[in-house]
């Protein structure tokens, strides 16, 4: 069973409503008929306060698999590169992003913000956002140009606003 763990940046949820509005295979059946574990998901997940800080802990120490990362929305690095602007489970998202990537198998910039910067990143970019790795074949974004998962891949962009389901 493939874990996967799906957080949220600056964005707007389009790529979760497509998701949960797909019909072939539907949500549920990913879930129950393809052997994916969802462990937490902004819009599904059970996990709340110090229970998901504690699995968020988990997966970047290696006690718990990350096989699939998937990030959707912006990493927002304001103010000041400090991340503070998008706070996640008391930390910045930016950091958890980081070290997420870093122990994940797959990395998923999932929309159009995570993969190229969208509407948040256009200037004035007020709240600093920029995409996950790289744009078409400019690499750079949050991760940087060398990034790559423990699988050996670099981020896989599925882009669209929102995505296809």
């Amino acid at each position: 069973m493939a874990n996967i763990l799906w957080l949220q940046g600056g964005a707007c949820s389009g790529n979760t409503m497509s998701f949960l509005n797909a019909e072939e295979p539907s949500a549920c059946d990913l879930v129950t008929d393809f052997g994916f574990n969802i462990l937490w998901h902004p819009s599904l997940g059970l996990e709340l306060g110090d229970n998901l800080r504690a699995m968020l802990n988990d997966l970047v120490s290696g006690k718990l698999a990350l096989d699939v990362f998937v990030f959707e929305g912006t990493v927002v690095t304001g103010p000041n590169k400090t991340g503070r602007f998008n706070m996640f489970a008391g930390r910045p998202m930016q950091d958890w992003v980081r070290e997420l990537a870093n122990v994940a198998q797959f990395t998923v910039a999932l929309g159009d913000c995570a993969t190229w910067g969208g509407i948040p990143a256009t200037d004035p970019n007020p709240t600093q956002s920029v995409r996950l790795q790289f744009l078409k074949r400019q690499k750079g974004g949050f991760l940087g140009p060398s990034y790559k998962s423990k699988a050996g891949l670099p981020v896989i962009n599925v882009p669209g606003c929102p995505c296809h389901p």
